[in-house]
């Protein structure tokens, strides 16, 4: 194998192992006692990782945006919001109507008692049944008005913001927020048909990244078939620091 193949891996042979095992240093500039002991099973591919569109769950005008394209965002940080001026409205309405209800319930209670007959059993039946719609409906304004807060339910990266700004009008089918999961990297390569069987069982793969003085393994996952007709190896990384999406790596199946 020559420095120009497959892998660019600088391959050195040593006389007291098996001529089937190679020891591979990739040429990304890492030191001699970084030489892992490999397969001659090398790939090119890069970082990839899962992203999470984000939407509100109704329709508004957007009162504001306070993660941008490039920001930082934890699990549970409000990320964009809606005017909440009308659902606020409407939850302050259905709370004046539950008070109402609640009140005229009480008085019947105060006026008749313990019910004695089937028709003032009724009557406490149907006044218990007003009061249960009334709660239930302030659980519903209530429950609206929560979603016009935006959160992210992961720690990553804002990589789209589709240029929101505050004042515009939203639906849940536009203008997706797109946040890139930083924990979810993997390396990524692609494998002809007959190497298949070669990735039937998880294997441990060394990755080096391109322009990282660093080191990184995982354990290959199933392969899924895909629409494209593609064969994908995905592989799991244990560590997930320092990585960007699109990243270019090359990868060798350790022995």
């Amino acid at each position: 194998m020559t420095s120009r193949g497959i892998s660019s891996f600088i391959i050195r042979r040593d006389a007291s192992v098996s001529p089937s095992t190679r020891f591979a240093r990739s040429g990304f500039g890492r030191h001699d006692k970084d030489i892992i002991q490999m397969t001659s099973n090398e790939y090119t591919g890069k970082i990839n990782g899962k992203i999470i569109e984000l939407r509100f769950a109704l329709s508004g005008k957007l009162s504001g945006l306070y993660k941008k394209r490039g920001d930082i965002v934890k699990k549970g940080e409000l990320v964009a919001g809606l005017d909440k001026k009308q659902l606020q409205t409407e939850l302050d309405k259905q709370l004046g109507d539950f008070e109402k209800v609640r009140a005229e319930f009480e008085i019947f209670n105060l006026q008749k008692g313990e019910p004695d007959n089937d028709i003032e059993k009724y009557l406490k039946a149907e006044k218990q049944a007003h009061l249960n719609i009334s709660v239930k409906e302030v659980e519903l304004a209530k429950a609206k008005l929560d979603q016009t807060d935006l959160f992210s339910p992961v720690e990553g990266i804002i990589i789209d913001d589709s240029n929101l700004v505050a004042g515009i009008y939203l639906t849940p089918s536009s203008n997706p927020i797109k946040v890139i999961e930083t924990s979810s990297y993997f390396f990524e390569f692609e494998i002809d048909q007959k190497e298949l069987p070669l990735f039937k069982e998880p294997k441990e793969i060394k990755v080096e990244i391109e322009g990282l003085d660093k080191q990184y393994s995982g354990i290959s996952l199933p392969i899924v078939p895909r629409e494209d007709g593609k064969l994908i190896v995905e592989v799991k990384l244990n560590d997930t620091s320092e990585l960007f999406l699109g990243l270019k790596a090359r990868g060798g199946i350790v022995k």
